[in-house]
């Protein structure tokens, strides 16, 4: 792909809170290195700013749109002044949309994440005229761009740039994990909506099978007060030595957890792409997963689905899917043979498929 076959010079990206290990701000990273690479200048601005981003975003009160820029990507995620700021300003959309979470998960954890989720939901479709093109990350997120009224949309997933993961493990850390197996794994912030809470009560029914049995829980714990909610349930169950809560991590103790466990498991009831999946593919660690419609869409046909949470029974699947080599290799393969179309390679040509249609949407 070269720049004299793109319509567009200059392709800066909007967010609305970047973070080092965030999905959102990951993917806004890999599209800035292909522009870069193409001759295209492209900078990130963020409303919230982390300090981990300081040197790779710039805040978006810095943001002066040029005339040289028709065109301005906006990844949509959750309620915020952002909308507001871009409908003020000349350039159009490409927006990319990674789902709001549907409002309920917060109501009776935190009121104020509650009101950003349904101002997201109303959000998206004020975007809507401002909008060329729309892109999801999913067609499970796709389909709410068409409930929304859009109708030009297409689906740009997560892209896993494989050099990321390609790296030794943290030799220390994974001699540590050896001492904890059957190790259980979800990667998530911790979130009404991902019901961390549900994986303890897996381990403690699990533990019944599999005294030795823990359970990682990696990521920030994002909502106040579920985190807490989280610990007083380990507590109760007497598994606080058996659940392993490591908060964010390097990129190589991730890997090495992910490496290490014998099991990704995820009870989410809503996700709107669920990037560990996709790792987990890669990095050849078998899925067992809650069936919600996000989770579904990124496994396809592949890893295992339940429908429903009898704990008694998902603890002897889980077994069964620890112990049974011929059906865990089985999965594996499945599962590596997915994952191709979520790769940097698949992905990047799909952007810039997209990109060199923006010249003839009107």
């Amino acid at each position: 792909m070269t720049q004299a076959s793109l319509p567009i010079r200059v392709l800066h990206q909007i967010l609305t809170g970047a973070t080092f290990g965030d999905a959102i701000t990951m993917h806004a990273l890999d599209i800035q290195r292909w522009l870069h690479a193409t001759g295209i200048r492209s900078q990130i601005y963020a409303l919230h700013l982390h300090e981990s981003m300081a040197e790779q975003v710039r805040p978006l009160a810095t943001y002066h749109p040029g005339r040289d820029e028709p065109f301005v990507i906006y990844h949509h995620s959750i309620g915020s002044e952002v909308p507001d700021f871009l409908l003020a300003r000349p350039p159009r959309l490409l927006l990319i949309y990674h789902n709001v979470t549907p409002p309920k998960f917060f109501a009776h954890i935190n009121p104020g994440w509650a009101q950003l989720a349904q101002q997201g939901q109303a959000q998206l479709s004020q975007l809507r005229e401002k909008t060329t093109l729309a892109l999801a990350d999913s067609s499970f997120n796709e389909a709410d761009l068409r409930a929304a009224g859009y109708t030009i949309t297409g689906t740009l997933p997560i892209a896993l740039p494989q050099m990321q993961y390609d790296q030794p493990l943290n030799e220390d850390l994974a001699q540590e994990l050896g001492g904890k197996r059957p190790l259980l794994l979800f990667v998530g912030r911790l979130s009404p909506n991902k019901k961390q809470e549900d994986l303890v009560k897996l381990l403690a029914a699990y533990r019944r099978i599999q005294p030795r049995a823990h359970l990682a829980l990696v990521g920030d714990p994002w909502v106040i007060g579920y985190d807490r909610f989280v610990q007083e349930m380990t507590a109760y169950l007497d598994l606080a030595d058996s659940v392993i809560v490591p908060g964010k991590i390097s990129q190589r103790d991730l890997i090495t957890y992910y490496r290490c466990a014998d099991l990704y498991v995820s009870m989410s009831e809503h996700e709107g792409f669920g990037k560990p999946l996709i790792e987990s593919m890669y990095l050849g660690l078998p899925i067992l997963a809650y069936a919600a419609p996000g989770v579904a869409a990124t496994l396809a046909h592949t890893g295992v689905r339940v429908h429903e949470k009898d704990f008694v029974r998902l603890a002897e699947l889980t077994d069964i899917l620890v112990t049974d080599q011929p059906l865990r290799q089985r999965l594996i393969i499945q599962q590596q043979a997915h994952v191709q179309q979520f790769l940097e390679t698949a992905v990047k040509q799909q952007f810039f498929t997209y990109l060199q249609t923006l010249g003839g949407i009107k």
